[in-house]
């Protein structure tokens, strides 16, 4: 098996949801702790951001079908069409089409991913401790709710096939599977896929994406790492070490995608953990990581 290779690309506070675009060789991700979303490219070795402005919030960016310089981002309650021409440091708009959750001041919108059909799925995180949050599907602007009793929604992937679709709420510390049907965009029979307390694994599930042969890659909060899962098995693959605790998610990306594109968080960290983990909160490049991914982000469908 290879040897994956970790390279540091760029430092956030909170970095969180990357995302590929193919059509323009670019990596989208956001800095939850700064409000900002990001632009990498990786064959110019530019990056660029946005800052978004307001409370913190921004936790994902998806690109609107068609359309180079239009967005959506979550911000705090609110799902946004973000226009940014992926330089400026101020978007040229952003227009709120759905909010959620007014009844919980401390609520906010978490990761969220598309499918191959343009549907939105995202969820929130209660930032109590309280399961007062839930998954969402946005399709074509009209928001429902899927999934109640969420505590911080976090890692969404499907298989190639769009029958299965995998999720994590990271206290649970497990990552769930449900019977997906595309056609509809329901889920149902949602059930253990891979539970990190009885596999003894150390931190907390957070962001996922999963490669071209069906395999899931796990980032651990906490953990200091990634997991390559099969799900078939139930079984981990392997680990991908990183030199920080707090890793938040994953995409593959570029031409193959065979590069991975690895998200992390310095919040949470304390004085001498920070001292002694100069990487935290760094975008990782992972080269020779031995498979590629699937298909690249799905873009929504307004």
């Amino acid at each position: 098996m290879s040897t994956p290779y970790v390279q540091t690309v760029n430092t956030n506070i909170l970095g969180e949801g990357p995302h590929w675009r193919a059509s323009t060789g670019d990596l989208y991700y956001v800095d939850i702790g700064r409000n900002a979303v990001h632009r990498y490219n990786p064959a110019t070795g530019q990056n660029t951001k946005v800052n978004i402005g307001g409370a913190w919030g921004v936790s994902l960016v998806i690109p609107v079908e068609g359309e180079n310089n239009r967005f959506v981002i979550s911000n705090g309650h609110d799902l946004q069409f973000m226009v940014w021409d992926g330089i400026s440091p101020e978007p040229s708009s952003l227009t709120t089409f759905a909010s959620v959750e007014p009844e919980y001041p401390q609520a906010r919108w978490n990761d969220g991913k598309c499918d191959s059909m343009g549907r939105l799925f995202a969820g929130t995180s209660s930032e109590t401790g309280q399961p007062t949050g839930a998954l969402y599907r946005i399709t074509q602007g009209e928001v429902s709710r899927m999934v109640v009793g969420i505590t911080i929604s976090n890692g969404i992937a499907w298989n190639s096939s769009n029958t299965l679709m995998y999720y994590i709420d990271t206290p649970t510390r497990r990552v769930d599977v449900f019977d997906y049907d595309i056609t509809t965009g329901n889920i149902s029979n949602r059930r253990p896929l891979y539970d990190f307390a009885a596999m003894g694994e150390n931190g907390d599930p957070d962001g996922m994406t999963i490669d071209a042969n069906g395999n899931l890659i796990v980032g651990c909060w906490g953990g200091s790492k990634m997991i390559h899962i099969n799900p078939v098995t139930g079984q981990k693959i392997r680990t991908v070490n990183f030199p920080t605790s707090n890793i938040t998610s994953g995409a593959f990306a570029g031409p193959n995608l065979s590069t991975l594109y690895v998200t992390s968080a310095n919040v949470g960290l304390s004085e001498i953990e920070l001292n002694s983990q100069p990487a935290a909160g760094s975008l990782f490049q992972v080269t020779n990581f031995g498979v590629t991914g699937q298909a690249a982000g799905n873009a929504y469908r307004p």
